[in-house]
């Protein structure tokens, strides 16, 4: 199988997760969303050099998964194709911040070492968080969630568009590809020189696909705007999804949790 296929495979599995019938996928697409964005603003709010007060935040991602029968191995496949834009980021505190933050011996831990690692996991908890909503949350309910709580819907459709039709522009990635290869035969990989004509022709074929498309939404009176039917209701259970998880994120800023419980520990052991 080739590298294109398995992209589109990957892609058509996370769309079919969000169809399961589980804990997770029950609760109001709504519920998960708002929970989603209190959990990202949660992680954002812990200062530079937090490392140990963050951990305690992996808890909601373990319930998620386990809950909502998510693969973990395809979450780790996710969130792995973003580490390489946070360590970018990151990167450079390690080389501009030199100031001591404590010292092991005669090892020196630096200040921006510090606030790399935090940067790192606040980068991974995030992303996470972000494909967990996508692999527990058809697409479909996740865009009517974005338009109640006021997301423009020129946004919210470009959202659904790429999400669609991504599968469709690499499987003409791939048609490109293998009839490129088959004339070369004896090639490994695909020539430099030849790059610019052969993404040429897959801009050329998403242009005369796009404007199909867009003839034949506009004949059918798409006004920017999806009508789907009525948006599933708020019930008690949804509340409570927000109520607990809000109060536990509250609960991690607030308090040094793993500090807590190792005193805890620490009392008992005395």
């Amino acid at each position: 199988m080739s590298n294109f296929t398995d992209s589109i495979y990957k892609i058509k599995s996370i769309d079919t997760l969000g169809k399961k019938d589980t804990v997770i996928h029950r609760i109001n697409p709504l519920s998960k969303l708002i929970v989603t964005i209190i959990y990202i603003l949660t992680i954002l709010s812990f200062n530079k050099y937090s490392v140990i007060n963050i951990l305690p935040l992996i808890l909601y991602q373990i319930v998620i998964i386990c809950l909502g029968d998510v693969p973990f191995s395809l979450i780790i496949k996710l969130t792995l194709v973003g580490i390489p834009f946070i360590f970018g980021i990151g990167i450079f505190n390690v080389i501009f911040d030199k100031t001591i933050f404590f010292r092991l011996g005669k090892l020196i831990i630096t200040a921006g070492l510090i606030s790399f690692i935090s940067i790192i996991i606040k980068g991974i908890l995030t992303i996470t968080s972000g494909v967990l909503l996508i692999c527990t949350t058809c697409i479909e309910d996740l865009a009517k969630s974005l338009r109640r709580i006021g997301i423009p819907k020129i946004f919210v459709s470009q959202i659904l568009f790429t999400y669609r039709y991504i599968y469709v522009l690499i499987e003409n990635a791939e048609q490109i590809y293998n009839a490129y290869m088959l004339r070369a035969p004896k090639q490994k990989g695909v020539n430099f020189r030849i790059w610019g004509s052969l993404l040429g022709q897959l801009l050329l074929r998403s242009f005369d696909r796009a404007q199909r498309i867009y003839n034949a939404m506009s004949i059918r009176g798409f006004d920017g705007e999806f009508h789907t039917d009525n948006a599933r209701k708020f019930k008690m259970k949804d509340f409570i999804y927000i109520l607990l998880w809000s109060i536990f994120f509250i609960l991690s800023c607030k308090v040094n949790i793993p500090l807590f419980i190792g005193g805890i520990i620490m009392k008992g052991m005395i």
